[in-house]
């Protein structure tokens, strides 16, 4: 059991803690035809926005109802109902994610209570769920705000009563704010190889994978999990849960919908990638395809090439708890000791880290506890970029935002094949950056030109 060692610093110098409204946003971005409408100024909005294009290079839906210094002093309801209209009016989305800032929360705004009064005098706007989310952004992080939406799609959107039907084969899944949309896609490609259609909820591989479509702009999320998709989630068979910052969402679920529920921790690790792949194995009652067999002899194979570059290595992560939790299980498992832990604020599962102490903290203790503790990699966000130039120190990148290079939405951390490729990146890392392997010359090697010499 780690302990949690807490921040007692008056301000961050190099923030870490990024604010729950973007985790929020980020969860309706992965349902189609979504529009997160931020309760705020038009700054707090713009910033979010800001973090998102630069992390996945593209256009970023996302409005605000533009407070200011007489509405938040006066009240903001005319707002919340002229945004509400303006957005059903011009771009009729399926969905309005209502999120909150830290000004709307200290001044005490009831958004529930105020979307159910717009709903009641404007119904001809039936068609759009408006849902509203409390993530004041002075408490918590980006993973309560992100976990917080996914709980209120299930509250606003899934039927608390038993389904008319069952479908056999559809599998609900629920991912954290850790899965890449290229982790979501081979999540989604595992499944449906036992035969199984999965629902993930929400998807960001079919809205923010970075394709390209027919229209040129689109004002409206384009892609992801459909209402009706979440409105059904009541006839699947089972509900697959990734991430430890869903539980709370899992649970209520699984009380709605009263099918077979199964959480995971991650899926970062041979162990945990092994026990999903048996359980859909018994969802489907079809063997394990062979594609996935010779995928999980790859990954074993890459262990044991990884391991003498990765063996007794010590690393400094400065993360969300989800992400901690599921590098710190990888790194146990190849022998890389965890030495440094930042976290951005205090969740449930930071206690249960395999580790001695969890530091609630910012990037400044990253670098300072990294120094002390003399370690050969870094993982963190793009912001840790400078820390680890300072320092001749490797960084993963991991989380959000990576603005600095381009892609990382698009790799795979999970699973046989993601798992492989996070290996082969923190060898590769490790070797040409910090301990390139001399070129070997043996003791018996002779010059050519003199034996040619001594010939004559």
């Amino acid at each position: 059991m780690a302990q949690i060692i807490a921040n007692k610093k008056p301000l961050a110098e190099q923030p870490l803690k990024i604010g729950q409204p973007l985790g929020a946003a980020l969860a309706f971005l992965g349902t189609d035809k979504a529009m997160p409408l931020m309760h705020a100024a038009q700054g707090c909005s713009a910033f979010a926005k800001v973090f998102l294009i630069q992390h996945f290079h593209e256009p970023i839906p996302m409005q605000s109802t533009a407070m200011d210094p007489i509405s938040t002093v006066m009240g903001s309801e005319d707002n919340l109902f002229q945004a509400f209209t303006n957005l059903c009016q011009q771009h009729h989305p399926k969905v309005i994610g209502l999120l909150t800032s830290g000004l709307t929360e200290a001044q005490g705004s009831d958004i529930k209570a105020a979307v159910k009064r717009f709903q009641q005098e404007q119904p001809k706007y039936k068609n759009t769920a408006i849902i509203p989310v409390n993530t004041p952004d002075f408490y918590g992080s980006l993973e309560n705000g992100y976990a917080a939406a996914v709980e209120a799609m299930i509250e606003n959107l899934v039927p608390d009563k038993a389904p008319s039907s069952v479908r056999r084969k559809r599998i609900n899944i629920l991912v954290s704010h850790m899965l890449t949309p290229g982790d979501i896609e081979l999540l989604k490609s595992y499944v449906e190889a036992f035969g199984l259609t999965p629902v993930v909820i929400p998807d960001l591989s079919l809205s923010l994978d970075g394709h390209l479509t027919e229209q040129d702009f689109n004002a409206l999320s384009q892609g992801g999990t459909t209402v009706e998709q979440i409105k059904t989630l009541g006839q699947g068979l089972a509900t697959i849960v990734v991430g430890r910052s869903l539980e709370r969402a899992a649970a209520m679920l699984a009380q709605r919908t009263h099918i077979q529920t199964e959480t995971f921790a991650h899926l970062h690790t041979l162990e945990q990638t092994d026990r999903l792949i048996s359980l859909l194995s018994e969802l489907s009652g079809r063997k394990v395809p062979a594609t996935l067999a010779r995928s999980r002899g790859q990954l074993c194979d890459a262990l044991i090439d990884t391991h003498p570059q990765l063996g007794g290595k010590k690393a400094a992560l400065a993360m969300e708890a989800d992400h901690l939790t599921a590098f710190s299980a990888l790194f146990e498992t190849v022998n890389i000791t965890s030495s440094v832990i930042i976290a951005p604020c205090n969740q449930p599962q930071l206690v249960s880290l395999p580790v001695a102490q969890v530091q609630i903290g910012d990037l400044q203790d990253l670098q300072e506890q990294a120094a002390q503790e003399n370690v050969d990699l870094l993982l963190s966000n793009s912001h840790a970029g400078a820390i680890a130039k300072k320092m001749a120190i490797p960084l993963l990148r991991i989380g959000i935002p990576v603005h600095d290079q381009f892609g990382c939405f698009a790799k795979s951390y999970i699973g046989y094949a993601g798992i492989r490729n996070t290996l082969f990146e923190l060898a590769n890392l490790l070797r040409h950056e910090v301990h390139s392997i001399p070129v070997y010359h043996s003791q018996f090697k002779q010059d050519l030109a003199q034996i040619s010499v001594i010939g004559r």
